[in-house]
């Protein structure tokens, strides 16, 4: 909560008035009653992650036990106060999540009707893995498995071939970049 707290206090303070975000896997009660107290508006979720021999054990969940505290946030979270605070579902990225996962999370946000947040194409060794686990590329893969949509959010995509360019245009699927991050980390532009 606290830690929540110091980074939207931060957020604030710089202009920021809304966030897309991608919470943790434990503590995302938290951080939604650090946003709601704040006033700052949000579209946040638990992230994801039952998958991926590189996830630590304490951060690897069980599928059904990810998918089910990610709806009952959501379906208490979801449009608080007015609609400043939204859920989204927030699988990491493909590495770190299993199909059936991706494809629950595909079903869930059309029932619900809400966003899906996820990463992709963040830098090479990523899609090399990707393309080793699942024999092709982050987008074509995501768009293969049905997630890609209006309601498909992908953080950082700096490394798209012009087919993933394609299928985002296609299907609305919407990108945004995370410059600072991408800075911080020597992903690329």
């Amino acid at each position: 909560y606290y830690s929540a707290m110091l980074g939207i206090g931060e957020l604030l303070l710089s202009g920021t008035t809304t966030i897309l975000d991608m919470e943790t896997v434990s503590h995302t009660e938290s951080a939604f009653e650090a946003m709601a107290q704040s006033g700052i508006r949000a579209v946040s979720g638990k992230v994801m992650m039952d998958a991926g021999g590189d996830v630590p054990r304490g951060l690897q969940e069980q599928t059904e036990a990810s998918l089910q505290e990610s709806t009952r946030l959501l379906e208490k979270w979801h449009g608080h106060d007015g609609g400043r605070l939204s859920y989204a579902y927030c699988p990491r990225f493909v590495v770190s999540c299993s199909e059936r996962l991706l494809t629950e999370v595909r079903d869930l946000s059309a029932s619900y009707g809400v966003l899906v947040h996820t990463h992709a194409a963040e830098n090479q060794e990523e899609i090399a893995l990707v393309m080793t686990q699942r024999g092709m590329r982050n987008i074509v893969y995501l768009d293969h498995i049905g997630l890609t949509s209006p309601r498909l959010v992908l953080a950082h995509c700096i490394w798209l071939d012009e087919e993933e360019r394609a299928i985002m245009k296609r299907t609305g699927t919407k990108m945004t970049h995370c410059p600072g991050s991408n800075l911080k980390l020597a992903s690329g532009i």
